[in-house]
């Protein structure tokens, strides 16, 4: 038994020194508050950083790590809290204040832009619009979004 103690100590000691070989390459400041982060990998290669910020989503181009560059930014309902993902070359987020919905971003066209489209939906059983959620998640096998922690009546 402590033998088998040991090596449990000897792995979480490897995992928890594990953030000690980054490199912080480049940082952006924000005007408002950040609250997540997801990533995307374009067709050709460029790396993208998809940040969830307190008035919407920004899109940051990770073309130079050493020069991170906010390329677009889409306005949504201010919320302290978004969650976003990503499936083929689409971005979705989600947050838990404002009417804001699920919205879809289109990344085909970044750097340059980003189309995007707000979605309210009514769910049939369920007594009220979706218009919020805390988190999604995409299941990239069968391509089906879940959402967590949503929605409330529209006024």
């Amino acid at each position: 038994m402590k033998q088998l103690l040991l090596l449990g100590l000897i792995a979480s000691s490897a995992l928890l020194t594990a953030q000690l070989n980054t490199v912080l390459r480049s940082n952006l400041l924000y005007d408002q508050g950040v609250n997540d982060v997801w990533g995307y990998v374009a067709p050709d290669g460029t790396e993208y950083a998809i940040v969830g910020i307190r008035g919407g989503v920004s899109f940051v181009s990770l073309a130079d790590p050493d020069n991170a560059v906010e390329v677009a930014r889409v306005p949504g309902d201010p919320s302290a809290w978004r969650d976003m993902k990503t499936y083929g070359d689409y971005a979705y987020a989600v947050a838990d204040q404002g009417d804001d919905g699920l919205v879809a971003y289109d990344l085909r066209f970044l750097p340059d832009s980003v189309p995007f489209r707000q979605n309210q939906y009514q769910i049939q059983g369920f007594p009220r619009d979706f218009v919020q959620a805390h988190n999604i998640y995409i299941d990239t096998i069968i391509g089906r979004a879940y959402t967590a922690g949503g929605s409330r009546q529209l006024n």
